[in-house]
């Protein structure tokens, strides 16, 4: 569009809010409802990828891309340190032990018991509290420069479903700490900004 007035477009483009700073990949914190222990020791976690699904209408010449219905989330992945008691790998473990169930049936409901023990307010009934609790609510906060909290990702019905391996070596001349990656699906995340 052509216009000649100057003044228009000059004052559009003063109009364009300043950004003075910017997002860190080092700001953030992330916490798991029912697994504490995972949480102070996170060191890395992924906003995950979205993608709105789409149709593709044919047509003689070529075929033109429609608007889909349908959100598919990526995994969510985080890296932890491993506790020297594998506290908090055992607490995935065992999340994952108890859904998968490799032994016997029993395996979930002892799961889903002393879960209900350490989280009294869920209830038992009609109301199908034991499917709730294989699943957990998860949060990701992003703090700003000055490392105050700005955004939270807020994840619902997160559940696990890898634990990656690790790998003891005493060749290594290096001690490093062991780093955990679990990957996890969930049924949708929000975005709340603070």
């Amino acid at each position: 569009m052509y216009t000649s007035n100057v003044s228009i477009i000059t004052d559009s483009i003063s109009s364009t809010p300043a950004v003075y700073n910017y997002l860190r990949p080092n700001a953030f914190r992330f916490v798991i409802k029912d697994l504490p222990n995972v949480a102070y020791t996170c060191q890395s976690a992924n906003l995950p990828a979205i993608q709105l699904g789409f149709a593709v209408q044919p047509t003689p010449f070529i075929d033109v891309p429609v608007i889909g219905d349908k959100l598919n989330y990526a995994e969510f992945s985080i890296r932890f340190l491993i506790a020297e008691d594998m506290s908090n790998y055992i607490e995935l473990y065992e999340w994952l032990v108890a859904l998968g169930f490799p032994n016997d049936y029993n395996q979930y409901p002892s799961f889903v018991g002393s879960r209900l023990d350490r989280f009294p307010f869920f209830k038992t009934g009609h109301n199908n509290a034991t499917q709730a609790i294989a699943y957990s609510d998860a949060t990701l906060t992003i703090l700003n420069s000055s490392n105050i909290p700005k955004t939270n990702i807020l994840f619902k019905s997160i559940f696990p479903v890898s634990l990656e391996a690790l790998d003891f070596d005493i060749t290594s001349s290096e001690v490093p700490f062991f780093v955990g990656v679990a990957s996890f699906k969930y049924a949708t995340f929000e975005v709340e900004v603070l």
